[in-house]
């Protein structure tokens, strides 16, 4: 990653208290999920040449690997760009993903295994991979560290950049650094080469795809090019293209490319995909995967599921169970496919599950399949992460089912197999650091490390007769095949030899031959080798790459295997003819044996004496670019601001300074977030005004005829300090408490039209508060919801607070006061859903709090914040659609654009009055307005809203609704004619 985001993680905290007092809480409509701080780490540092590192493993050899990984591409980076980094660069290494995701900088998916940002010049590792992957890693993020010292200069210079160049020059040239293609990369460039879907250079010199592909053009086609441009120019030209550069502010009119190369884009472009063409033609000759069979399964684009990354036969032969993408509800699902039909039968884990939160998933094939099927053909099984780590789900494969879990705690589990007794599992996952083959006992639920070694293992698979494991060793950069007894895996058998990698075994149904995938000709083939005579035969020449081979039950001739092809996997189901290339001589490895290791060309003397311990907060940094925030609300006022943000190395203690201004009253909020362990909390001062609209009906409505809108303004001014914090129990639910010291300050805004001028009109308005308050509150958030990229999609979320206002001296203000906000998503696909909320409140006591709402997506018919009370209530009901997927224009996209049929309603209650809201009734026969009092208020209609620049706009159309008995809600009617609204803002 080559930008790391602001790391406000536990940011809702500033907003806890504003529940109590603003309905401005809206402009931040979300509670966001919990990032759980499950594991303490104690934080060493270690000083290298060229490094500060982080790390908290109290083994002195994880110290020694990332300092060696470190110094070596430090050394190759800054001899190949004749440049060295300005400052000593802090590198923080995580040893795997479950802790690498707790890291207090960025959130973190399962797919990312290290960033860098610009700013400190920091980057973040994770370890649980085999060595050589690591160092490229860690060559990938340092390049990104040497790109932002020549483009900016120094840390902290990137606060000050416009932009930088496009995503294919910064994460293109940190994947060509790492002098190495993965065999994933690899493939998708050769895929889109050989199926005529390379990306094109735009104008302005970005790379745009016209197909789907698995990940950003940037990195694989990036590569790709600044390899076209060593061989065509030379690798100084590279060097030279990247100095070029330097201190420039990038927006210039005068393109990179241009400037470099003396090319238009365009025609850059097509001398890229010549010579593309040109070096793949061999692959253009080769088989297609069509060749073989039809697609058994989904299809892209005639289906929603169609990106397969691997797949289980089940005992039978007749079904396939596969991890798909569904791409209609934005989520990962196993389907089950027909053999004989080739088509869908059922999406057996179908619907958001809060049992877990994402089934696990490598795109990496080899580190084996993700699913296994029972030898009783009834139960499936994948790895899910669900709380601290994961959970071995079985799952019924005829009703979806969850029959039962397995806690594993073990990190980045996969490759589940059962043992033909049904009763037993292998899997493989990391321990203390290494990557080993596991068995659990599925009904002791004991799980025992079989290889417990230095050793890569991957992706075993267990004969038929469950007496042997055929499985892929890493040997320096390559994988190659072993086999050994189930009981014994310090005896080892070597099937494999020779160049490239040798993969995902499976056996025979006979268990006389062993399949598997190699690379030997540089796309994954079929290959299988006899275990008695040693025959290797291969049984494709693809042009891309085929996995995971497995016999079919009922027809042991015939494999269903992956194919990547037009980019995506997808599943094919053949009998193969087999070629005989040679006969292997397989080798017995004596216990002891040294393996072929990867050793990166630096290694570290480590001073243990030197080894320090990171405590306290250390130097504060800025985090970002202050943001400049803005909304337009429905009463027309523009409301905005921005902040300064500030952190220590690790993220683990933040602070935050944010003005904003309303109209002309201004906000100020300091606050500390320290989130160093799982408890996390804060403090806060703030001084901050609100406003809202005090209907007149509420003291005289004859006033009515005297005052305007404008007139009925009302402000509340709020200065004083906040202590809070909050327990996630797990991603999604977490408890609050705050106590709060508060100053409130409450009058009409305008001083000819105050307090006193409505007693004086002979009905007392009490209800603004004025005075001190200590205040107490505890809550429970839940957030469930699942985004897409208009908003929310799927799930709901909730949160209930109760606070209690202590009556320190009875100066002070005392009220109970509970609040309960709770929003339902039903999905209904193609981007369809309905969207429910309720948002109920109250406060009572001697002095409560008065609540307003109204307007924007609240009650639409109401003017903004019109609407008070001491407990109150509304509810929306919507209906929210797609219309177009963009809309050009000539000042820029307003894209995605959605509509919404809507219903909102609304009720609200003061103390000493009736649940009652008014309005004027004018006639031409009555020289007085008639006051029409109602149970409810509400409106319905519906509205457009488009995206700009990112930012949400709304155009709605509104019909005002009264509700005369709200015990009969449908009783209602309908007042005047549609209005038009038009606020920004993000949908509830």
């Amino acid at each position: 990653m080559n930008k790391m985001t602001r790391a406000l993680t536990a940011a809702a905290m500033v907003f806890l208290l504003a529940g109590l007092c603003s309905a401005q809480i809206n402009y931040f409509p979300y509670y966001g999920k919990n990032k759980v701080n499950y594991d303490p780490f104690e934080w060493k540092h270690y000083r290298t040449d060229h490094f500060d590192i982080y790390y908290y493993e109290e083994d002195i050899a994880v110290l020694q690997r990332i300092a060696n990984f470190a110094e070596s591409a430090y050394k190759r980076i800054s001899q190949e760009l004749k440049h060295q980094v300005s400052v000593v660069i802090p590198v923080l290494y995580f040893s795997n993903y479950t802790e690498f995701e707790q890291n207090n900088l960025t959130s973190v998916g399962e797919s990312v295994l290290g960033l860098a940002e610009p700013i400190l010049y920091r980057f973040l590792v994770r370890g649980d991979m085999a060595n050589d992957e690591l160092q490229d890693l860690v060559e990938h993020e340092l390049t990104h560290i040497f790109q932002y010292d020549i483009l900016y200069g120094g840390p902290g210079m990137a606060l000050y950049a416009l932009g930088q160049p496009p995503s294919w020059i910064i994460e293109g040239f940190a994947d060509y650094n790492t002098d190495s293609w993965s065999d994933w990369s690899s493939l998708i460039v050769r895929d889109a080469v050989v199926n005529d879907r390379i990306p094109d250079l735009s104008e302005r010199g970005a790379l745009v795809s016209r197909y789907p592909l698995p990940r950003p053009a940037g990195y694989d086609f990036g590569h790709a090019m600044f390899e076209f441009i060593e061989e065509r120019y030379g690798k100084n030209a590279v060097r030279e293209f990247w100095h070029s550069m330097k201190n420039s502010s990038l927006l210039r009119s005068e393109n990179p490319i241009k400037k470099a190369f003396g090319m238009e884009p365009k025609q850059f472009g097509h001398e890229f995909k010549k010579y593309m063409r040109q070096k793949h033609k061999t692959f253009l000759m080769r088989e297609n995967p069509e060749d073989y069979s039809l697609v058994i399964g989904p299809e892209f684009p005639l289906n929603q599921y169609y990106f397969s990354f691997s797949h289980a036969v089940s005992p039978s032969g007749e079904l396939v169970a596969t991890l798909t993408v569904n791409y209609g509800e934005q989520d990962f699902d196993v389907v089950l496919i027909s053999t004989k039909t080739g088509k869908v039968i059922k999406n057996i884990t179908r619907g958001y599950s809060l049992k877990y939160e994402n089934i696990r998933f490598e795109v990496d094939p080899t580190r084996g399949k993700h699913l296994a099927w029972s030898p009783d053909g009834d139960t499936i099984a994948f790895f899910a992460r669900a709380g601290r780590k994961y959970k071995l789900f079985l799952v019924n494969a005829l009703t979806g089912k969850t029959d039962r879990s397995v806690s594993i705690d073990i990190d980045s589990p996969g490759a589940p197999h059962f043992l033909p007794n049904g009763k037993e599992m292998l899997f493989t996952g990391f321990e203390t650091g290494f990557h080993d083959i596991f068995k659990l006992n599925l009904e002791t639920e004991k799980v025992i490390n079989l290889t417990n070694d230095e050793l890569f293992e991957k992706g075993p698979s267990v004969s038929n007769d469950g007496e042997y494991v055929a499985y892929s060793i890493k040997m320096d950069v390559n994988d190659k095949l072993f086999i050994s007894p189930i009981n014994d895996f310090k005896k080892k058998t070597q099937l494999t030899f020779g160049r490239g990698n040798t993969i995902t075994p499976a056996f025979s149904m006979d268990d006389k031959e062993v399949y598997f995938v190699g690379n030997q000709r540089d796309a994954y083939n079929i290959y299988s080798v006899n275990r008695e005579t040693g025959e290797l035969k291969r049984y494709t020449d693809v042009r891309t790459g085929n996995f995971y081979p497995t016999p079919v039950a009922n027809n042991p001739k015939k494999l269903v295997f992956s194919s990547f092809n037009k980019g995506a996997y997808q599943i094919f189901c053949s009998e193969l003819e087999g070629e005989t290339e040679k006969t292997i001589t397989f080798a017995e490895m004596e216990q002891g044996e040294q393996f072929e290791r990867f050793d990166p060309i630096v290694h570290v003397d480590i001073n243990k004496n030197e080894i320090k311990a990171y405590k306290g907060m250390g130097k504060l940094h800025l985090m970002a670019r202050p943001p400049i925030d803005t909304i337009v609300s429905t009463d027309g006022s523009l409301w905005g601001g921005s902040s300064l943000t500030f952190s220590d190395i690790m993220g683990n203690h933040i602070f935050n300074l944010t003005a904003y201004q309303v109209r002309n009253f201004r906000s100020y909020y300091f606050s500390y977030i320290n989130q160093t362990n799982r408890l996390q909390f804060m403090a806060q001062a703030y001084s901050y005004s609100i406003y809202y609209y005090a209907p007149y009906y509420y003291t005289d409505p004859y006033l009515y005829n005297l005052a305007t809108y404008r007139d009925a303004m009302a402000v509340r001014s709020i200065s004083g300090a906040t202590v809070a914090a909050y327990y996630p129990f797990n991603r999604y639910y977490r408890a609050e408490g705050i106590l709060s010291f508060t100053r409130y300050d409450e009058d009409f805004f305008d001083p000819s039209f105050n307090t006193s001028t409505i007693r004086n009109a002979g009905n007392a308005f009490t209800y603004f508060i004025s005075g001190n308050v200590l205040n107490a509150s505890v809550g429970l958030t839940g957030e469930t919801t699942r985004f897409n990229y208009y908003g929310p999609m799927k799930g709901n979320t909730f949160r209930f607070s109760i606070a209690q206002a202590v009556p320190v001296v009875n100066s002070f203000i005392t009220n109970t006061t509970a609040d309960i906000d709770f929003r339902q998503y039903l999905y209904l696909g193609a981007d369809a859903l309905f969207a429910f909320r309720f948002n109920g409140f109250l406060s009572r006591g001697k002095q409560p709090f008065i609540f307003y709402w109204g307007g924007n997506n609240q009650v639409r018919s109401s003017y903004y914040y019109n609407i008070i009370g001491n407990e109150g209530w509304y509810a929306n009901l919507e209906f929210r659609f797609p219309i177009l997927s963009s809309l050009s224009t000539a000042i820029g996209n307003f894209g995605p654009v959605r509509g919404a049929f809507f219903f909102d309603v609304s009720r609200a209650k003061i103390k000493g009055l009736p649940a009652k809201l008014y309005r004027y009734d004018f006639t031409e026969s009555s020289l007085f307005p008639e006051v029409m009092a109602s149970d409810a208020t509400g409106s319905y209609g519906f509205g457009f809203q488009f995206f700009f620049l990112g930012i949400p706009i709304h155009l709605e159309f509104v019909k005002e609704l009264e509700f005369q008995d709200i015990s009969m809600p449908w009783d209602f009617n309908a007042i005047g004619k549609f209005k038009t609204k038009f606020w920004i803002g993000f949908d509830f």
